[in-house]
């Protein structure tokens, strides 16, 4: 049944809070939070989302609904393939989609694993996005030694460290360490990296393996 105008708003606005939080915080952020920053009840939070792990599961499926669609219009529209591919991530930083720290917490990564939906979404954006690699690679625009693994710890590294932000310096400091990074994923980077590159595989090992977020406060809350 399709929700009162509303009851999707207020679903709209939880999600949007919940995203933002969860990338500055952690996803163990009190629910009370959640609710101030979304403007509404406590009581009106757990209508929509029963617990803490619900909420998890949706606003990953909204990430990854929203870049399944960013990762088709960077290929339909963008003809160089590293170009896209940069879009790509840039707009997923932009917009707070941080999927790399949904797939690393060990409280999403449970979560997200039991959502049937999420998974196939976010096997799509993997797709898309390897398939961009594989071409930008092919043009010669993009180091060779590096999957798609590697891509998203250098994203998830870079959402860690700084975010866009609203004030002049902030911006700056995110504009410069993303040029950095992305400079690093093109074929002219000097220096071999070690090792082989790095899969989705790698990622989910390294979680398993205790890899986990610095400097990020221990919250506890309901849910």
């Amino acid at each position: 049944m399709a929700l009162r105008a509303d009851a999707r708003r207020n679903r709209e606005q939880i999600i949007a809070a919940a995203r933002t939080l969860f990338s500055e915080v952690g996803v163990d952020v009190p629910m009370e939070e959640v609710a101030r920053a979304a403007g509404v009840g406590v009581g009106t939070l757990y209508r929509r989302f029963s617990d803490r792990d619900e909420l998890i599961k949706a606003v990953g499926l909204d990430n990854v609904t929203l870049l399944v669609d960013l990762a088709h219009q960077a290929e339909r529209s963008e003809a160089d393939p590293a170009a896209a591919l940069i879009r790509l991530l840039r707009t997923t930083l932009e917009l707070r989609l941080d999927i790399t720290v949904m797939a690393l917490s060990p409280r999403a990564f449970q979560a997200i694993q039991a959502s049937h939906a999420i998974a196939q979404q976010r096997d799509e954006v993997i797709a898309a996005a390897r398939r961009l690699l594989r071409r930008a690679q092919q043009a010669g625009t993009i180091r060779p030694d590096i999957d798609v693994g590697d891509m998203m710890l250098a994203l998830f590294l870079l959402s860690r460290l700084v975010m866009p932000a609203a004030d002049e310096l902030g911006e700056m400091a995110f504009q410069r360490l993303f040029t950095l990074v992305v400079d690093g994923l093109r074929a002219t980077s000097g220096s071999p990296l070690p090792g082989r590159p790095f899969d989705q595989h790698d990622l989910e090992v390294l979680r398993q393996g205790g890899m986990r977020v610095i400097d990020k406060p221990t919250v506890t809350g309901q849910g």
